[in-house]
């Protein structure tokens, strides 16, 4: 069985069963909503700064941390192998 439309289109999106939706209603608003995203309103500051924290503390731990760690790992496989291959010559 394909996923197509009863006209051979494929569908849009969808479960499988379900009909197919209009070209132009490709995006469906919540039922709970006027579809306006103005109405969500703005982002609390004190989660907007937990946001941000966070956001620093994990590039932090990344590059500052993680990095050096991973390079250093790679830098004694590189000279374990020359290593390996100076003692097969």
């Amino acid at each position: 069985m394909t996923d197509t439309a009863p006209d051979g289109d494929p569908k849009p999106h969808g479960a499988p069963g379900e009909p197919p939706l209009p070209l132009s209603q490709h995006w469906r608003r919540p039922p709970w909503s006027s579809g306006d995203l103005r109405e969500k309103g703005w982002v609390p500051l004190p989660r907007l700064a937990l946001w941000f924290f966070l956001l620093a503390l994990g590039d932090l731990v990344f590059y500052v941390l993680l990095t050096p760690i991973w390079l250093g790992l790679r830098g004694a496989a590189w000279i374990a192998e020359l290593r390996s291959r100076a003692r097969r010559v």
